[in-house]
């Protein structure tokens, strides 16, 4: 597969995750058209920093490829849809090639769990070790941590990317249980404490480079099950105060093709 193509599948699988905010920027392309350049390039988004600054990141996945069968996700093992998979080295070069060309200031990247997580987790790693020390990338790295990972892997990680996030999935255990019961709760959690006790640490110990310095997030997926708003943010409000998050991130579920049985409301409301 070409690398364009891959990129087409994996910034597409990308977008159900709302942990980079969109800048409601409405859709223009110059194709076909007088002028240069779109606001709906593939696997381009627009985050803010807290200063209000506006940043553009390749946000992609290393693959959509799952071993996992989460019932509410488009890249569940059982879902039919096209599958792609970057190397490590593939995801440097895009970057470098989208940084070069000033398209973006930083890259947000995701995967789906091929083989193990550890294994998934070093590829992850493997991107932002190469960013960082073979190239001197000093653009923005937000990296997707992966629960069952090592915590090797997951402090190796804080080294170099700017923020982690680690996804709740859904709102209570219960839920996960019933639509992802090969995800733990214990198991997300002890990756969030992990990651906390690393900012904890490099800020005691005033050290640098710091540790994820942008922090943590975390996604929550609203919708796919009946969950009230008050147990969504007791939830929300929890992991605030237990892991001292940036930010919760809400998205709402979506349905999806061929979206299982079980899953409530998979079919849209009337």
């Amino acid at each position: 597969m070409q690398l364009i193509d891959k990129l087409s599948v994996l910034a597409d699988a990308a977008k159900y995750d709302v942990s980079c905010a969109s800048s409601g920027a409405p859709k223009r392309s110059s194709k076909g058209k007088s002028g240069l350049g779109a606001t709906d390039g593939m696997g381009i988004c627009h985050s803010f920093t807290p200063d209000g600054r506006c940043v553009a990141l390749l946000k992609i996945l290393l693959t959509n490829f799952c071993l996992y069968d989460c019932q509410y996700c488009v890249n569940r093992r059982s879902s039919d849809v096209p599958r792609a998979r970057f190397t490590p080295e593939e995801v440097v070069e895009l970057t470098l090639d989208f940084y070069r060309r000033n398209c973006i200031s930083g890259l947000f990247l995701s995967s789906g769990i091929i083989r193990s997580a550890d294994y998934t987790m070093e590829q992850l790693v493997r991107v932002a070790r190469l960013l960082r020390e073979e190239h001197e990338f000093r653009g923005y790295i937000h990296l997707k941590t992966i629960p069952d990972a090592d915590p090797l892997l997951i402090a190796e990680a804080g080294r170099h990317a700017d923020r982690l996030s680690v996804n709740i999935e859904l709102p209570t255990e219960s839920s996960l249980i019933r639509l992802a019961p090969e995800k733990q709760v214990l198991t997300i959690k002890q990756a969030m404490r992990t990651i906390h006790q690393g900012e904890a640490e490099a800020s005691a110990e005033k050290r640098a480079p710091r540790f994820a310095p942008a922090g943590q997030s975390t996604q929550m997926i609203v919708g796919a099950d009946d969950t009230d708003d008050r147990t969504i943010l007791h939830t929300a409000q929890s992991l605030y105060g237990d892991y001292r998050l940036r930010r919760v991130y809400y998205s709402a579920f979506s349905p999806i093709p061929h979206s299982p049985k079980s899953v409530p409301f998979a079919a849209p409301p009337l």
